[in-house]
């Protein structure tokens, strides 16, 4: 079945609809909160919270992007209430084994300098590589997810790169 007829039956109430797209996206969106959260219990509360509205509003689902764009975008959006509700500070996305980000084969002693990097760059880079190459989102729907255009997408993604880089060759260094 169709995603997007998933989320039509969810408008009409259908809840089966509804265990199927949480069987589909729980850890991938499960994933994305934790690494911002770096919490597992409001990681789980973030995940739960956003399948609550995605049940209330999958009626405004319009279909001009992916189903899993609009996913993530109410994600997010849960993630900034909950981080605004409890005055916490920006973001941190860390770097876990498979979530290696880099176009070649990583050597197993370069996993670690590159989550040690990541630590490093500004929240709003880690996140635009984690939507990148973790959840392999085109640039076009990351600008979706978190409301930018995609030429500040593409910039972010570029500095991003560069910024992790320059971070690990500073670690390389102090060694």
């Amino acid at each position: 079945m169709r995603e997007e007829e998933l989320i039509a039956r969810i408008a009409r109430g259908d809840q089966q609809a509804l265990k199927t797209l949480i069987l589909m996206y729980n850890s991938r969106l499960f994933s994305y909160a934790y690494g911002i959260l770096q919490n597992y219990e409001d990681a789980e509360e973030a995940v739960a919270e956003t399948f609550y509205q995605i049940w209330r509003s999958a009626r405004n689902f319009r279909g001009d992007s992916r189903v899993s764009t609009w996913l993530f975008g109410i994600c997010r959006n849960v993630i900034r209430n909950m981080l605004r509700k409890n005055r916490r500070h920006p973001f941190m996305l860390e770097i876990r084994e498979e979530d290696a980000v880099v176009e070649e084969e990583i050597e197993p002693m370069e996993v670690e300098l590159i989550a040690k990097a990541l630590d490093r760059l500004p929240a709003i880079h880690r996140e635009v590589l984690h939507l990148a190459y973790y959840e392999d989102m085109p640039y076009e729907e990351i600008a979706r997810v978190l409301g930018v255009p995609v030429n500040t997408v593409k910039t972010r993604v570029f500095n991003a790169k560069k910024k992790l880089l320059k971070a690990m060759e500073e670690l390389k260094n102090e060694h």
